[in-house]
């Protein structure tokens, strides 16, 4: 580890009003990429997202911070890249500006509370080259130079989840349903390769937030109909849950089909309403958008809104497809489904699983 120091104290008011801005530039960065995320070519987003990696790094460069300054001026020209159409925007590319403006975040807070910053210059140097060699690129080679780039900076992609022991029994009441649907879950992993741990990591997630906000969900009810759609989905086609393009317009009724399959199998396990609503409105979104019934906010049950956040966390950290070329990294999935609070999900719930979803990564 190298340690960063002034010879010069800086002017804390210069300080204060460049850190200020720098909060500021960072939630502009993030919302830009959000918003570039569904018009990648959009030539004013493009222009500003360039625009404030700019700033910050000017502003870095006031501030003598030279190790911050090497890295977001390798990255200003990267993005140059990108609005000139020379490297085409995608998700890596936003992945790889969130996760370098998270650097510079942490130096800066940092340099905030101790005059000085902890950082690996390995790690620093390795960036550098990396976007260096990010900037030359022969178009066949970028994809892969972003994935390698991101499993640098944020090794996490590769997230592995600590499973607890017993955790199931911890969490549910005794009963041979859970363990037979649990079982058959774990089973459906080996189907689709790339669900491998998927069954613990929703499971754990969903009871825990259900736990944190006092149990409003049957536990076990909860856990069936988190198997019971696992189960659903391992029974589509093959070659459509291995897809890794955008689903086409005449295959949504059939993965759409998954609601109506997970909320009979639920019931007729559970014979409940509870325990079929849950399944049947997992889809449905807060604003009404959502399907089969297009049922908005207090509408839709509790235990649909903790289902509807677990799987979108699920599907944004390790993929769609056993193709995806790398796992996105965590801040980058908080950050789309905190976005969506009030709009897709209930804001209370993404409350919950914010504060329970850092005891597991």
């Amino acid at each position: 580890m190298a340690i960063f120091v002034l010879n010069d104290p800086v002017d804390n008011d210069l300080f204060s009003d460049t850190y200020d801005e720098f909060i500021e530039k960072y939630s502009i960065c993030e919302m830009n990429i959000v918003n570039l995320e569904q018009t990648p070519t959009d030539s004013v987003l493009l222009n500003d997202l360039f625009r404030t990696i700019h700033t910050v790094k000017a502003n870095a460069s006031i501030l003598a911070f030279v190790p911050m300054v090497t890295i977001l001026q390798e990255l200003e020209t990267v993005l140059d890249l990108v609005r000139k159409g020379s490297i085409p925007f995608s998700d890596r590319v936003g992945d790889l500006t969130l996760l370098l403006m998270d650097k510079a975040r942490d130096f800066m807070d940092q340099f905030r509370k101790e005059q000085q910053v902890n950082y690996s210059q390995q790690l620093y140097s390795e960036v550098e080259e990396g976007l260096q060699a990010l900037s030359t690129a022969s178009h066949g080679m970028i994809a892969a130079q972003l994935v390698n780039l991101i499993a640098i900076i944020d090794p996490d992609t590769s997230i592995t989840v600590p499973i607890e022991k017993h955790w199931l029994e911890r969490l549910t009441e005794p009963s041979e349903d859970l363990t037979f649907l649990y079982q058959m879950a774990q089973t459906c992993e080996i189907r689709v390769g790339y669900w491998q741990g998927r069954t613990d990591r929703v499971l754990q997630l969903a009871l825990s937030m259900n736990l944190s906000a006092g149990s409003p969900v049957n536990a076990n009810t909860l856990a069936a109909s988190l198997f019971c759609h696992d189960i659903a989905m391992a029974f589509l086609p093959s070659p459509l849950l291995k897809q890794q393009s955008k689903l086409k317009q005449r295959q949504l009724p059939l993965v759409r089909q998954h609601v109506q399959t997970s909320s009979q199998l639920m019931c007729s396990i559970h014979d409940s309403h509870q325990a079929g609503s849950m399944l049947m409105e997992h889809q449905e979104l807060i604003d009404g958008s959502g399907y089969p019934n297009h049922l908005a906010a207090e509408q839709i049950s509790a235990g649909a809104k903790i289902i509807a956040i677990v799987h979108t966390f699920e599907a944004i950290t390790h993929g769609h497809s056993s193709t995806s070329l790398h796992k996105r990294p965590l801040m980058r999935a908080l950050l789309e489904i905190n976005k969506k609070a009030g709009i897709e999900f209930s804001e209370y719930w993404v409350d919950i699983f914010m504060n329970v979803v850092r005891r597991f990564y």
